[in-house]
């Protein structure tokens, strides 16, 4: 860290407020994050109908997962050093993706769907080996890799980092649709869920 953001989070550290969001905001982190595993593992186990998705029909199959992680890992990297240079704008980012968490547990034991004919599965590394012990397929509606990345595009700092996300939210889901890992209804609706995270994240007292 530079000393220009180390003074930027010495200073916002020092307002109560902020220090309390911070807080809870990393509970709450940790809460989701070990809750994931115990919900996408109830929901392997639930049975939903496959879509007729006319996109899909038409696309070929590729196996791409480690071009979807190499490039959404070294977004999140680039988005979380973004972010950390104004702490105001990090706490927002935060909470909005606590909220899209949220929202997607919500959705997908809403709307319980089985994975198109044809998917690849999406093999994970990092997260199915410390995390769910198990490959999931179901956790459906709506796309989770394509809303954190416009969720990351509508709070980064500068509009050329924007551009980037965007640019890497459209290149990930594609991947996506070719990997035939979600249905196109996942990937469209997807942005409307980061927005919606963001907006209820700055109502927050």
């Amino acid at each position: 860290m530079t000393l220009l953001m180390v003074k930027a989070w010495r200073t916002a550290l020092e307002v109560k407020s902020f220090r309390v969001k911070i807080i809870i905001s990393g509970i709450l982190l940790v809460f989701c994050t070990f809750t994931a595993p115990v919900l996408f593992q109830f929901i392997q186990q639930k049975d939903g109908p496959v879509l007729q998705d006319y996109l899909l029909l038409y696309l070929p199959v590729f196996d791409l997962s480690v071009w979807i992680f190499l490039l959404l890992y070294f977004l999140i990297l680039l988005g979380v050093l973004s972010l950390l240079s104004n702490p105001h704008r990090f706490l927002l980012a935060l909470q909005a993706y606590i909220i899209l968490t949220i929202l997607r547990f919500i959705t997908i034991l809403l709307v319980p769907l089985n994975p198109p004919i044809h998917i690849i599965e999406l093999n994970d590394p990092f997260v199915q080996h410390f995390f769910y012990k198990q490959t999931v397929t179901k956790d459906l509606f709506f796309s989770g890799h394509t809303s954190f990345l416009v969720l990351m595009a509508l709070t980064v700092p500068s509009t050329r980092l924007q551009i980037v996300f965007f640019a890497g939210a459209l290149i990930v889901a594609l991947m996506l649709l070719l990997q035939h890992v979600h249905y196109t209804i996942d990937i469209l609706l997807a942005p409307l869920f980061s927005w919606l995270a963001i907006a209820l994240a700055k109502k927050v007292p």
